[in-house]
């Protein structure tokens, strides 16, 4: 019995080894589209570039002793130019109630309001603005930037419709191709993305982060050799940009060129510091069998991130197989301790408890693993093994057995073996 525990354990350090530290999320995740800093949350709406204010040349405001429209206009101009948004609203505002037909006044203040989040505000003046007689520019322009607006209040069947209304009016509005694929991409619709990208850069040949976006697309659909294309073409026009590093990198890492991922993400790190790229960084090292590198990686990640719970459940992987089964247990334990609802590092607790022959805590944690996560099955099979070790011959068979159901093949071997 004892034997065919160590065999189970032996399996899942099998299994640590193949995916020695676990990348949560797709590889090829949006997450690093376009970020240099790399570290936002999936998607990044401000990856959707913000377009300049539709505005006349900026100019030093001089105010004479009647204040005019023009005055405050470009007042708010200046405060734009500065920064200072919140006062370029006031200084429109008061435009707009000498003149509520001034479309500039409109334009800017909607500009105004979103660099202060204000997405619905600025949605009503742009609103207002294409209800005036608007040049051609300012109107392929306002439907473009109420399009941006409407994607950071994640409205991207409006957000879709108005870079229609913008393509519609300049066909040859690259910025308008890029940033309707990026919607496109968030909605599921591939090829859809792939098309507009394709666009965006025959009409824009040095656009990196087009290249950049679609690497991310060709990954996605599996054309890995075209993604590798793209990402070096982003990275021999902007070679200041970490994310493409990375993402080549990934490629990299997924195609078995270990040498060549740790290179480019050597080199997103000269660029850019972070603790994702050190943590992916930890993940090669592991598979040239660096272990002290890639926990040195892990170190640094959790020094710039303190709350990367990701790179303390890796570091007790790392630690677990070099058999520190109790630092291993430390870090799983501050893993859950930033994710409470962590099921992973409940279950990888659990293995290394029963590596110390706790065999009660191992039980402890793989029920709250299973807590968590109901269909996990492995966490079912250990925790089966572990009360059949402890005596509980019973309650092992019925944890067996519940794992078969969910499709473990090796709580059945182990099943017919024990529980006959």
């Amino acid at each position: 019995m004892v034997d065919q525990k160590e065999v189970i354990v032996n399996k899942l350090k099998i299994l640590i080894l193949l995916f020695c530290i676990l990348n949560y999320g797709s590889v090829f995740s949006k997450e690093y589209f376009g970020n240099t800093n790399l570290m936002k949350e999936k998607f990044q709406e401000d990856s959707l570039p913000p377009k300049k204010n539709v505005s006349a040349k900026v100019a030093k405001p001089f105010l004479s002793g009647k204040d005019t429209i023009l005055d405050y206009t470009m007042e708010g101009i200046f405060k734009n130019k500065s920064g200072d948004f919140v006062q370029a609203i006031a200084s429109f505002t008061k435009a707009l109630e000498l003149d509520s037909s001034s479309a500039t006044a409109y334009l800017n203040r909607a500009f105004a309001k979103k660099q202060l989040l204000d997405y619905k505000g600025a949605i009503s003046d742009y609103n207002r603005a294409l209800r005036l007689q608007l040049t051609w520019e300012e109107s392929y322009e306002a439907y473009y930037n109420k399009a941006l607006a409407q994607v950071s209040l994640k409205n991207l069947e409006g957000a879709m419709s108005n870079f229609n209304y913008a393509l519609k009016l300049n066909p040859e509005y690259a910025d308008a191709y890029f940033n309707r694929s990026l919607v496109k991409g968030m909605i599921g619709d591939y090829p859809g993305e792939l098309s507009d990208i394709n666009k965006a850069i025959v009409l824009n040949p040095r656009n990196a982060l087009a290249f950049n976006s679609r690497g991310i697309v060709k990954s996605i659909i599996g054309d890995l050799d075209g993604a590798i294309k793209d990402y070096t073409q982003a990275i021999f026009i902007d070679k200041t940009n970490a994310s493409y590093y990375f993402n080549r990198a990934l490629i990299l890492y997924e195609l078995k060129q270990y040498i060549d991922a740790l290179n480019d993400f050597n080199t997103a790190i000269e660029i850019s510091p972070d603790a994702e790229i050190f943590n992916r960084r930890a993940n090669v090292k592991c598979r040239l069998n660096d272990f002290r590198g890639a926990i040195e990686d892990c170190n640094a990640a959790i020094k710039i991130q303190p709350g990367y719970y990701v790179a303390y459940l890796n570091r007790g992987f790392l630690k677990f197989d070099l058999k520190d089964y109790i630092s291993a247990i430390e870090d799983y334990t501050s893993a859950i301790k930033l994710k409470p609802d962590y099921s992973l590092a409940y279950y990888y607790r659990g293995v290394a408890k029963g590596k110390l022959d706790d065999h009660k805590g191992e039980i402890e944690d793989y029920s709250l693993a299973i807590e968590y996560k109901p269909d996990d099955e492995k966490a079912y099979t250990q925790r089966g093994l572990a009360k059949y070790q402890s005596g509980d011959k019973k309650g092992g068979c019925q944890d067996l057995n519940n794992a078969v159901k969910l499709g473990s093949d090796l709580a059945y071997e182990n099943l017919i073996l024990y529980c006959k």
